[in-house]
């Protein structure tokens, strides 16, 4: 009995459709991601674009990209940042990921000394269609942006990166203190 799956060549390739299938991937063959570049960053889109379902960058960032984190003085040891689109996952809502990891460089707030903070934040962020839509939902604890707002990955991780930063900032010693130091001046 002759087999009803017929081997389909592929235009510039000596190996059938049947010996692909039948030969997993190599780890060589299936990595090839390539670190994004600043213009990828920079790149402008709407939320609902970032959504879709297969979008992905991620990759080291360069401190100098970083220019909103850097302006008061942080410093950026070292920063990797992730976006990937969800598609409509969670209760058929257009969503993406927002990570961030990496070391900032930043003074404490009570002893004036130096200190690395790690950081290891991600947000998913909703799409909505538009602020009557954002108006409807019920719960208000996640994070959303209207379908047609225009941002780009880089502002969305580095945004992130911001809200890691504790208002205060503070080192390991001071930090276990009850209460900052208070120096009175005469």
């Amino acid at each position: 009995m002759a087999s009803k799956w017929r081997k389909h060549s592929i235009p510039g390739y000596n190996i059938g459709l049947s010996q692909i299938i039948a030969k997993p991937l190599t780890a060589k063959q299936i990595s090839t991601e390539r670190e994004a570049a600043p213009a990828d960053w920079n790149f402008r889109q709407t939320a609902l674009q970032f959504a879709r379902q297969g979008y992905t960058i991620r990759g080291t960032l360069d401190a100098a990209l970083l220019s909103r984190t850097t302006e008061d003085g942080t410093t950026v040891a070292e920063a990797f940042g992730e976006v990937v689109g969800l598609g409509g996952s969670d209760a058929a809502r257009p969503s993406f990921s927002v990570l961030v990891q990496g070391r900032l460089g930043l003074v404490c707030q009570s002893c004036s000394v130096g200190f690395e903070l790690p950081v290891d934040s991600m947000s998913t962020i909703y799409v909505a269609r538009d602020a009557a839509e954002i108006d409807a939902w019920e719960e208000e604890s996640f994070e959303s942006l209207e379908a047609t707002e225009k941002t780009s990955a880089l502002e969305l991780v580095e945004d992130e990166l911001l809200l890691a930063i504790p208002y205060v900032p503070r080192c390991k010693k001071c930090s276990v203190e009850e209460s900052p130091n208070v120096y009175e001046f005469n």
